[in-house]
């Protein structure tokens, strides 16, 4: 990244793309995004009394279970969840939309 462009806090192309799927997982997992991308998100749930449940983490399908004419693994269905979990946990709680959009931003700029 260029100097003027991190002075800007412009992400980088990959980078921009990550943080839009990010928005658009927040936006529906919060219930302000569209319902059938809200279908593809699962909860993670285990059958051992760990905490998972409150990280928020999400389930991620396997790439043969997807469904898609290209590389399976940039499917929403796989991507938004590898991406949510990766997120930190203080960062996957947060419940307000514009509080979200500025703690990805900074975390990915690190």
């Amino acid at each position: 990244v260029t100097p003027i462009l991190r002075e800007q806090h412009w992400l980088p192309i990959g980078l921009r793309a990550q943080f839009k799927v990010l928005v658009i997982t927040f936006k529906a997992l919060h219930g302000s995004g569209p319902s059938y991308l809200r279908d593809r998100l699962l909860m993670h749930e285990s059958v051992r009394p760990i905490r998972l449940h409150r990280l928020g983490l999400l389930w991620v399908p396997s790439t043969s279970q997807c469904r898609l004419a290209g590389p399976r693994g940039r499917a929403f269905s796989v991507a938004a969840p590898v991406l949510w979990n990766q997120l930190p946990p203080g960062v996957r709680t947060i419940p307000t939309l514009l509080a979200f959009r500025k703690a990805i931003k900074t975390w990915l700029f690190q």
